[in-house]
């Protein structure tokens, strides 16, 4: 038999499970619930009918009453069952009273990882733009020593393999190159020296070192029988060896030969030219002559 519920007069009275009391059964007696229970399965007898309240006391009595004893309502197992579920559900889908405790078989979403923008990298720094210099142009020729000095004066760095006084043939870098860069020179070897080449090398340096020569002049010295006697081959080799090296500087031979003149006796300009050029005299050549008489006042 189904339990009453609101709004339906038409069951017949009797014992009907309470549904606000689990094992329990109340009393319908055919117009609403009444206050007699009893324990479910209970022998099956009516209880004893009380006076009922009539007109105000009966209408105040009627407002006082709970819903379920109001109206003759009750609620089937089934539909009971039911809002069961429906109440779970709900509770499910409102998030239960415990948020953080994720329901069995789901898995924790992880949040999003937003991305923060990288910093834009430093912009490094330009690099300043290298000191630019000139490789001299006339090294060709010069001694090693003397390449190498030029070179470091403008901010190069010479190499070269051989010895100072070598002549330099040949230079690796011309024009403009970056400064401290390493700057090669090629030199002229020259060959090896006979001994009689040594020896009027070495006598043509004290000659020069002692008294004012002009070429012709200490040329002749080295091959006089009354000189030193080199082949005349050999006294070319040493006066060359001398030019080359800037062992030597004929214009101020003739320079140091007028001053020496004046200091030993008085001569007109036209007199000390003659004696610096005469064959007889420094044998010096005019050019020379002219200049040595302008540097001491002639």
């Amino acid at each position: 038999m189904s339990t009453p519920t609101d709004g339906q007069n038409s069951y017949a009275p009797g014992w009907y499970p309470d549904v606000n009391a689990p094992g329990t059964e109340r009393w319908y007696d055919g117009n609403g619930w009444t206050q007699h229970t009893r324990v479910a399965g209970g022998p099956n007898a009516a209880p004893v009918a009380t006076a009922a309240p009539t007109g105000a006391a009966a209408a105040a009595t009627a407002e006082k009453k709970p819903w379920y004893r109001r109206k003759a309502i009750a609620i089937p197992v089934g539909v009971l069952a039911g809002i069961i579920v429906i109440s779970g559900i709900g509770n499910a889908l409102s998030g239960g009273g415990d948020r953080d405790t994720p329901a069995a078989g789901v898995k924790d979403t992880p949040a999003a990882v937003v991305d923060e923008p990288e910093e834009p990298a430093e912009e490094p720094e330009p690099e300043p733009e290298p000191e630019m210099v000139a490789v001299p142009d006339d090294l060709v020729g010069m001694t090693a020593d003397e390449a190498a000095n030029a070179l470091i004066r403008v901010g190069l760095e010479p190499y070269y393999d051989g010895d100072d006084d070598w002549k330099v043939l040949e230079v690796d870098a011309k024009g403009e190159v970056e400064a401290g860069t390493e700057v090669t020179l090629t030199l002229d070897e020259p060959p090896a020296l006979t001994l009689a080449q040594e020896n009027a090398i070495q006598e043509a340096q004290r000659y020069v070192q002692v008294m004012p020569f002009s070429r012709r002049g200490l040329f002749d010295q080295l091959t006089s029988e009354y000189g030193s006697g080199y082949e005349d081959a050999d006294a070319k080799f040493a006066l060359d060896y001398l030019e080359d090296n800037k062992l030597v500087n004929w214009k101020k031979e003739a320079v140091e030969a007028a001053e020496s003149y004046l200091d030993t006796m008085s001569f007109s300009r036209s007199s000390l030219y003659q004696q610096l050029t005469s064959e007889y005299g420094s044998q010096f050549t005019k050019k020379q002559a002219e200049y040595a008489l302008e540097q001491v006042g002639y």
